[in-house]
């Protein structure tokens, strides 16, 4: 290396010397002091081209995203594939150029000033500009899911057993815990800020219907023995909802509004038809219901999960899992675009349908479709909700879950204007308790979700 670099400098002597020959005594040669490096990049990592980009100000070159966990066996000897300068660069007393491999290892997860030193040589053989390469790796597999016990962080809402059913639901940042018609808890969903809060709620009849809670254009709806109430943005203070009352059978979903369509955003339910079949219902007012098609068989009624998502057409659609299961050997999701009809996943294919489970939860997370639930022991990935497989690996539940058959689970998005890792959640939540059952707390996290750009 060191004769390379030796090499590198006589040739620039013996270009100068051949250039000074030509010109005649009175001209006066100025060579650039340019020594910026324009350009950098590494070998492809797994088939992947990984951007680097060059802080000029600060003299820095790096990776804004991070190379995969085992990309340390890769570093310790990769070619540069681009290094652009005007004349050479030299790390230490060898030269660094594309046709060598490297061990940049000691680039590693770099921080402050550390890192792989390159000096980039200027034409006119004085000046010089060292820059500082550092090469950013994940610590944790970015598609493995991360759980956290939440009793180790704070302590759990209550100690009491509720001997009702419980719902949660992310809510305006927060996670709102209804154990019953007049008591709840609330928790911020932000990363450093878990600890709940107890409160009393108001409003509702002794028959609420705690699990039918959803959410709908900033307000919150519960259902009690046919009638349906609403609530302001902070959970705790409920009135009857007039306009919506009588004769509804189930709340389904709160859909999203869809700039493609032009279609509103919208709260489904059920209630009977003119031929006293039950429907399908929606109202986008908050007032009045406008009459769907039937409720087809098989669709659930009660216990219902949602998951709001964005085809790649976009266009925003809505699926939904639930009890009863009318199916002893399926889990079968129905979606829908805009809440008056409504379409089933089943698949006859043998050996790709969602196992059927009592309770089973839904969500649209990381670009792909997770369903769980049941004796809480396996997880179920499908790309379009139709063929579903067990998840081995990475996207894997806790062993501590299994057997436990009284939870509540909700997903606390990320919020678009997030910025830095303290304001990323993408968190699901999975809250055990109700039924006689102690409560227990776990957050969990696909591992990427958690990463930024930095």
């Amino acid at each position: 290396m060191r004769t390379k670099f030796l090499s590198m400098i006589v040739a620039f002597l013996l270009m100068s010397i051949a250039i000074s020959s030509c010109l005649n005594s009175d001209e006066v040669t100025e060579y650039s002091a340019d020594a910026t490096i324009h350009t950098f990049s590494l070998d492809t990592i797994h088939g992947v081209d990984y951007t680097f980009e060059i802080d000029q100000l600060n003299n820095f070159i790096y990776n804004p995203d991070s190379l995969p966990m085992d990309a340390d066996t890769i570093i310790d000897s990769i070619k540069v594939a681009q290094l652009s300068v005007m004349w050479g660069v030299t790390s230490g007393d060898t030269t660094f150029s594309t046709e060598q491999y490297h061990n940049l290892l000691p680039a590693m997860n770099a921080t402050m000033d550390k890192g792989v030193k390159l000096t980039s040589h200027a034409l006119d053989g004085i000046t010089t500009r060292t820059y500082t390469l550092q090469i950013r790796v994940h610590r944790q597999d970015p598609d493995s899911l991360t759980w956290v016990h939440m009793d180790t962080i704070g302590n759990v809402f209550t100690q009491a057993i509720n001997e009702g059913e419980q719902k949660a639901i992310a809510w305006q940042g927060e996670v709102l815990l209804y154990v019953s018609p007049n008591e709840m808890y609330r928790t911020s969903g932000a990363p450093e800020n878990y600890g709940w809060a107890r409160a009393d709620v108001t409003g509702l009849p002794d028959e609420a219907d705690v699990t039918s809670l959803v959410s709908f254009a900033g307000r919150l709806y519960m259902l009690a023995d046919g009638d349906v109430y609403a609530s302001d943005a902070t959970g705790t203070t409920w009135e009857k909802a007039t306009g919506l009352s009588g004769n509804v059978q189930s709340l389904v979903a709160g859909l999203s509004a869809d700039a493609v369509t032009n279609q509103e955003a919208a709260l489904v339910g059920i209630r009977p038809n003119a031929q006293g079949e039950p429907a399908f219902c929606t109202t986008t007012d908050g007032e009045t219901w406008v009459a769907g098609d039937a409720v087809p068989e098989g669709f659930p009624t009660h216990h219902i999960y949602q998951a709001n998502y964005v085809t790649g057409q976009g266009v925003r659609q809505t699926i939904v899992v639930g009890m009863p299961a009318m199916n002893a050997e399926k889990t079968i999701p129905w979606f829908t675009n805009d809440g008056e009809k409504w379409a089933s996943l089943e698949t006859n294919v043998t050996g790709v349908s969602c196992p059927a489970m009592t309770n089973p939860f839904i969500m649209y997370y990381g670009d792909r479709f997770y369903a769980f639930g049941g004796q809480m022991n396996a997880a179920y990935r499908s790309d379009a909700g139709i063929a579903w497989r067990q998840m081995e690996e990475k996207f894997l539940l806790p062993a501590a879950f299994a057997g436990k058959q009284s939870y509540t689970i909700a997903v606390d998005p990320t919020p678009d204007n997030a910025v830095s890792a303290k304001e990323k959640r993408d968190f699901i939540w999975v809250i055990f308790g109700g039924n006689g059952i102690p409560n227990e707390v776990w957050r969990g996290r696909l591992n990427k979700l958690g990463f930024e750009r930095e």
